[in-house]
This record gives C-alpha cells, sequence and structure tokens, in this order.
C-alpha cells in the first residue's frame, strides 16, 4: 500500500516539467530589471496627456518665478514656444559666461521632473525624486529615469514629441 501511494505522489511530479518554472523565474528577473517594482507599467497615452498639462502648468511657473530660483545669478523666461535651435526658455545670466549649458541643464530638470510627475511611482514621493523649488533630480529621480530610458528607449524623440504638442494646444 505504501508503495502505492508513493507511486501516486511521484508520477504526478514527474508528468510535469520543471521549465514552467524557470520561465516564471525569468519573467520576475525581467521585471526586477525593468523598475517595474519603482514605477508600475502605464498607458502612455495617459502619461502623455498627463506630461502635457504639467508641462504647461511648469511654463507659467517658469514666467513667475523670482530671479535665482534655479541657478544663482540666472532669471528664467518662458518662450511660448520653441525657437530656431530647439530651446523652449529663454534664461539671463549675470556674470556667468556659460548661459548656454545652464539653459539645458534647466530644460532637462523642467523635462524630466514633469515626466516623473506624470507616471506613478507608489513607492516614493515625488519630493525624493527631485527637488520641488529646483527641479534638480535626485539620485532616486536619477535612477528612476533611467529606468524609463530602458524601458523606452526611445524616450527622448517622445519626451521631443510631447512638448511640441504640448506648445501647439497653447
Amino acid at each position: 500500500m505504501r508503495l502505492h501511494l508513493l507511486v501516486l505522489l511521484l508520477v504526478p511530479c514527474l508528468l510535469f516539467p520543471a521549465a514552467p518554472r524557470a520561465e516564471a523565474a525569468k519573467k520576475t528577473a525581467a521585471a526586477k530589471a525593468s523598475g517595474y517594482k519603482e514605477i508600475p507599467a502605464f498607458k502612455w497615452g495617459l502619461a502623455a496627456t498627463g506630461f502635457s498639462e504639467i508641462f504647461k502648468l511648469r511654463n507659467r511657473e517658469i514666467e513667475s518665478a523670482e530671479p535665482n530660483r534655479y541657478f544663482p545669478g540666472t532669471v528664467a523666461f518662458a518662450l511660448g514656444r520653441i525657437d530656431d535651435s530647439g530651446h523652449f526658455l529663454m534664461l539671463k545670466c549675470g556674470a556667468s559666461s556659460n548661459c548656454g549649458s545652464i539653459r539645458s541643464a534647466l530644460e532637462d530638470r523642467m523635462v524630466f521632473a514633469t515626466l516623473l510627475d506624470s507616471v506613478r511611482t507608489p513607492r516614493v514621493r515625488k519630493d525624493q525624486l527631485y527637488n520641488p523649488r529646483t527641479w534638480e533630480l535626485s539620485p532616486l529621480g536619477e535612477k528612476y529615469v533611467d529606468i524609463l530610458r530602458k524601458r523606452y528607449p526611445d524616450l527622448s524623440t517622445r519626451l521631443g514629441r510631447l512638448i511640441g504638442a504640448s506648445f501647439a494646444n497653447q
């Protein structure tokens, strides 16, 4: 009788291969590598709509910002369009000679802070990802942007289209 029970217990284990468990482990590893826990899957269209709305608000915020808010010795202005050189902000710098690089840095801050605002991050608050006053990304925010770059290899192109669409709708 014991031998009969042992056979009944072992036969099902032999009939089901271990491959599905290996595939499930691969899926779990892929989910961890893509940052699924930090930034769960989302609909790009919904995030794009949120990005456009937040981007418009940030443009208004730039216009009303006090001097030296984002960088010392600077005053930022929103152009309200994309100029010929591809910029959407104007920066007045005091004695700084690298005003162009500061403007590009501020545009990057604005875009990535807006992107992080438009996607769901259930484990952390937004103020842990970037400084709400200067929009400078924290190391954790940089990590989240890297996760999104890996998930969407064409992220720069997508963001460029969203920025253009934000100005077209104004």
